[in-house]
């Protein structure tokens, strides 16, 4: 006796007098699951032997995919044109044998030596409060501090791993400082006078009531009231409305000018004639601090 079943296109056969047609559709279930399970079997084998005789090189951020054999991994690596420098991190180690289906890392490090500046507090020896230029302020002799470090830093993919300091010291230098005071008495700002420009000026001087002032040395060019601390400059020398600092004198806000104060010449405004009189023509030295709006 014969049986014949189709079922999706599919012939199952079965012969013999004793097969039933549960049994034949059994077999025909078995039959049915190899045919769809075989494919995938087959690319399942297929892609472990891809992976099994594959190696990925993970370098300088990228991922490269490549057949292996039976070498090490310094083989594989000059094979496919990778370059090693001497400090570089290999995982595994070069002598070992490749990893097939798995991965070689590259670790790329780099060190270099630079220098650090660490800017330490400013030891104050003497500091002396002026109070007769427009503002209060406080001239300040101390040491300058800065600690010099030299270094070696180690990165990993261009990633700092570790700083090691190979050299350190200390450098003091002996400098004045000038400090601007608001009206609590608590420190606005500081200017460091060896940083600041300086120049080599011939001072006079003028008071309010000048005779030979304009408008009797009572206002500036500016429109501000003439006072102690009011000093007249070349404007191409010193901008107008700069703060400066002045040898022996203090505290000065350029807010003037006249006809006679060209180039390397500075006017001082001071309180009387007798205070004019000990800055004819007197060598002095200009710090200029900063422009702005108001002293």
């Amino acid at each position: 006796m014969r049986h014949l079943l189709l079922f999706d296109r599919i012939r199952a056969y079965s012969r013999g007098a004793k097969n039933t047609v549960q049994t034949v559709i059994r077999r025909f279930r078995v039959l049915v699951y190899i045919a769809v399970s075989l494919p995938l079997v087959i690319l399942a084998w297929e892609a472990y032997l891809h992976l099994k005789f594959r190696t990925v090189i993970m370098v300088d951020g990228q991922r490269l995919t490549v057949k292996s054999r039976p070498q090490t991994v310094q083989q594989l690596l000059a094979e496919h044109g990778v370059r090693l420098g001497d400090k570089d991190i290999i995982d595994p180690l070069p002598t070992s044998a490749v990893p097939r289906g798995g991965a070689i890392r590259i670790t790329r490090v780099s060190e270099k030596v630079a220098e650090e500046n660490e800017i330490l507090p400013f030891k104050i020896l003497w500091q002396k409060k002026m109070t007769d230029n427009l503002r209060d302020v406080e001239l300040q002799k101390g040491i300058s501090r800065k600690k010099v470090r030299q270094i070696k830093v180690v990165a990993h993919d261009g990633v700092e791993a570790k700083r090691t300091v190979l050299k350190e010291r200390e450098i003091k230098k002996t400098n004045y400082r000038l400090a601007l005071l608001d009206k609590d008495g608590c420190i606005e700002s500081i200017y460091d006078l060896s940083r600041c420009k300086k120049i080599r000026m011939i001072a006079t001087a003028y008071y309010p009531g000048d005779p030979l002032c304009w408008k009797d040395g009572t206002e500036t060019c500016l429109g501000m009231k003439m006072q102690r601390g009011i000093v007249a400059v070349d404007p191409r020398i010193i901008p107008m409305r700069t703060r400066v600092y002045v040898s022996g004198y203090g505290y000065g806000f350029a807010a003037d000018t006249g006809s006679a104060i060209k180039h390397k010449r500075i006017d001082l405004g001071v309180n009387n004639n007798e205070e004019e009189k000990p800055w004819m023509h007197r060598p002095v030295t200009v710090y200029i601090l900063e422009r702005a709006k108001t002293w």
